[in-house]
């Protein structure tokens, strides 16, 4: 039976915000791992690059393919079991008035933070290391921002990605089963490693993190300006390239289409959140 005196769903959203950092700031181990895995990932992914990485196709777009890849690893797995390891809790709160919307949003706003960290760092190490190329578009010169901004929202989007498999699923091992066919699902539908030449599959890329996060990261660098690689080394040893380029209209840099891009992403990250919520109130009839 609820109780009769109810706490507004805001409060309700601050309390559990509140209690949600609380825990992450307690918790050294889960802190350590938030702040040192995109300090690492970002470290190997600049090792691991290829010399002039941003002076030919082919080096650029593998380049950018694997940050995607890895960012959109880190955001899933940030949130991929907050709700699912808390289940049992979740139900006797909901059971006892607890609003199913301000719950989601404590979580996705917490997240946000985690988010907004984890991008900087890892922007900014692979930004300084592979040096990025300059953009011209929105923002002017500000190239490390246009680079931020899609960074994190590829992250938090993957982020919001993993919340809703933890609302639909029972158990933490469950949710790990998922992810590693979840992430497989968006490399190879990203347009990267497999040319997809229209059809059904490239709709359904369209449904992917990684497809739009390549298209906003792509658009920044001005992938289409860059020439394909000629693979071979000339005698000063720097590369020289000499085929023409190797255009794909999702990374034309274009303000406009960059802004869409990162509308997209906004709204999946707005579609993951209100299904999110819509699973979780099946917690009634949980059996468990």
């Amino acid at each position: 039976m609820r109780n009769k005196k109810e706490v507004s769903g805001v409060r309700q959203m601050f309390i559990m915000m509140h209690r949600n950092g609380r825990i992450i700031i307690n918790n050294k181990a889960k802190l350590g791992m938030v702040l040192l895995f995109p300090v690492v990932i970002g470290l190997l992914l600049s090792y691991v690059s290829r010399k002039n990485t941003f002076e030919c196709f082919e080096n650029a777009s593998s380049a950018l393919f694997a940050i995607t890849s890895a960012v959109i690893y880190i955001g899933m797995f940030n949130s991929l079991t907050e709700i699912c390891k808390e289940r049992n809790i979740v139900k006797r709160e909901y059971m006892t008035n607890m609003k199913i919307p301000s719950y989601i949003l404590s979580i996705l706003l917490v997240q946000a933070v985690i988010c907004l960290i984890q991008s900087a760092i890892m922007t900014a190490i692979c930004y300084h290391l592979l040096d990025f190329p300059a953009s011209d578009l929105i923002f002017g010169g500000a190239s490390f921002l246009k680079y931020y901004i899609s960074v994190f929202l590829i992250m938090y989007s993957a982020d919001a990605m993993g919340m809703l498999i933890s609302s639909i699923v029972k158990t933490n091992e469950l949710a790990n089963l998922i992810a590693p066919i979840i992430i497989i699902i968006q490399l190879v539908l990203s347009g990267v490693l497999f040319k997809l030449d229209g059809g059904i599959v490239e709709a359904i890329s369209k449904l992917t993190i990684s497809h739009w996060g390549m298209s906003a990261l792509g658009r920044i660098a001005h992938l289409n300006d860059m020439v394909t690689r000629a693979v071979f080394e000339d005698t000063t040893g720097k590369l020289a390239a000499i085929m023409p380029t190797a255009y794909e209209s999702y990374y034309t840099s274009s303000t406009g289409e960059l802004l869409k891009v990162w509308g997209i992403l906004l709204i999946f990250i707005a579609v993951f959140a209100v299904l999110s919520m819509l699973f979780l109130r099946r917690i009634e009839r949980d059996a468990r």
